[in-house]
């Protein structure tokens, strides 16, 4: 089949286009033709039979990024249909055959949000142009019915599509992520443990948790960082993506918290770590969570991933209900600083995301794309 892949852009440091990459990378596998639609397209991927497509875009923010990146994919699209098996975006865009909602559903986001600001934030949302534009774009696809499938990547996210919008459940079809098995394994762990543990001027018997994300806000840094003052013995925390590091580091006071910035071999940086957390305030699913897993490490999130729904409390991690419920994660973590209990719950982790191969996640979309032609 010849697949056009939507997405704005593509860099090494970011979940979504991470995955984005690496799916391409096991559609060409598979046998087929992709072309890639985008504004920018900076990634590591050297295979045949891709051909990338700009989209022309102003990018001098956000909003007139996003509306002009929409306005100008449409029209291209359309002039390239008769050459195109399918269609399929992963973000928010007027023209498709599947709309992937990686990103999750906007309007809840919102909500969540609201749920959790102050005045002035609330206020701030209000008058923040590119909710209401993201907004628009969100409706006008589910309304207006800009597709002939929708993927959800996780049940809380076809919930949320459709306890806003009211869509036909028989439209939406839920996909998880796959994750690359052989790129994020325990193994890596006798490879690059200690020369990442050596960079950073960390020891092997150090208790490590590690945290992966761009966004810090949304993901729920400052409450690791709270919970992990509330532990009594030494702990390391590495923060490994692209934040806001100023305003997070006030709520530092006596552990260690190394602020890493993106990385490129990300599955060194899993492998150097005992335990994975994120309390997240609103995520879709989260790749990080299955690189986790994948790498051996047991994992904390919370109600507020998509994730959280194939964790089971105890075996492979813990969920948390609530981002803000510091003093639960810190018990969680204190849980896993026994050396028996984390040998086992990591060797359940890994069992775990063995059921989330890229393999089976494009087997997935294949039987999508083929009850749609």
């Amino acid at each position: 089949m010849k697949i056009a892949i939507i997405r704005k852009k593509y860099i090494f440091h970011g979940g979504a286009e991470g995955f984005s990459t690496r799916f391409i990378e096991h559609l060409i596998r598979a046998g087929h033709e992709v072309h890639i639609f985008a504004i920018k397209w900076d990634t590591d991927l050297a295979v045949s039979n891709v051909y990338f497509h700009r989209i022309p875009a102003i990018r001098f923010n956000s909003f007139l990024r996003d509306l002009s990146f929409a306005i100008s994919s449409y029209f291209i699209l359309k002039r390239y249909r008769q050459h195109l098996d399918i269609i399929q975006t992963h973000d928010k865009t007027l023209y498709q055959d599947i709309y992937r909602a990686g990103d999750g559903c906007h309007i809840e986001w919102l909500k969540k949000r609201w749920q959790d600001a102050t005045f002035i934030s609330r206020v701030s949302i209000l008058l923040n142009p590119y909710h209401w534009l993201i907004l628009i774009l969100e409706r006008i696809i589910f309304k207006g019915r800009r597709f002939k499938k929708i993927i959800a990547i996780s049940r809380m996210v076809r919930d949320e599509i459709l306890d806003n919008y009211h869509i036909n459940p028989e439209d939406i079809e839920v996909i998880y992520n796959g994750v690359d098995l052989e790129r994020f394994h325990p193994k890596n762990k006798r490879i690059f443990r200690e020369e990442v543990r050596r960079e950073f001027g960390i020891k092997d018997q150090d208790f490590v948790i590690l945290f992966v994300g761009s966004g810090f806000e949304r993901k729920g840094l400052r409450y690791l960082i709270e919970s992990i003052e509330l532990i009594d013995k030494p702990v390391c925390l590495m923060i490994v993506g692209k934040g806001n590091e100023r305003s997070t580091r006030k709520y530092i006071r006596k552990q260690r918290v190394i602020f890493c910035g993106p990385r490129k071999e990300i599955y060194k940086y899993y492998a150097s770590a005992d335990v994975f957390v994120f309390p997240t305030l609103y995520e879709p699913f989260g790749n990080v969570h299955l690189e986790a897993l994948a790498s051996g490490l047991p994992i904390i999130t919370t109600k507020r991933s998509g994730a959280s729904e194939i964790i089971e409390n105890g075996k492979h991690g813990f969920v948390v209900n609530e981002p803000d419920d510091i003093h639960e994660i810190a018990r969680c973590i204190e849980y896993l600083m026994d050396s028996d209990r984390l040998h086992q719950m990591s060797t359940e982790a890994r069992r775990l995301a063995e059921g989330f191969s890229f393999e089976k996640c494009i087997s997935e979309m294949e039987r999508v794309y083929h009850s749609i032609q």
